[in-house]
């Protein structure tokens, strides 16, 4: 298993036991908090949890279309891998903030950002993948030609 796979499985371990945590203490009578954290923390089991561990799985199980990089990390991926966390921590930082400091702009374009870098963290992942989804036919073909 490449060490970005395990990174990627290993963060979304961590987002979803950050994301349970947060939606039990959110239900807590003692809070009154728990409608501010609601988008966090399901933006933690989604993004955070399940498309991390669908990326670092799918990832592993497609491989790469020149086998002599298989061993090497992809940079692309490592990218991805940055781009959608610092993403997510960022907009965990900033989402429950946004109806106490309506109209601030800080706030305001902190979310934007942290919704720019997930949507490129996105989108370097798909640009890694997208290359090994080629039927198996295809790759024989095309490396039995050189």
């Amino acid at each position: 298993m490449p060490p970005i796979t395990r990174w990627f499985i290993k963060a979304g371990i961590f987002w979803f036991i950050t994301g349970i945590i947060l939606a039990f203490l959110a239900e807590l009578p003692v809070h009154s908090a728990g409608a501010l954290l609601l988008p966090v923390y399901w933006h933690m089991l989604v993004i955070g949890w399940i498309t991390q561990v669908i990326i670092g799985v799918s990832i592993w199980m497609f491989p790469r279309k020149k086998r002599d990089r298989l061993k090497e990390q992809s940079k692309i991926t490592v990218a991805s891998f940055l781009l959608l966390n610092s993403g997510l921590v960022l907009r965990f930082l900033s989402e429950p903030f946004i109806p106490m400091f309506q109209g601030d702009s800080l706030i305001t374009l902190s979310v934007i950002v942290s919704s720019l870098l997930q949507i490129l963290g996105i989108l370097l992942y798909i640009a890694e993948i997208w290359p090994r989804l080629q039927p198996k036919s295809t790759r024989k073909k095309k490396s039995g030609d050189s």
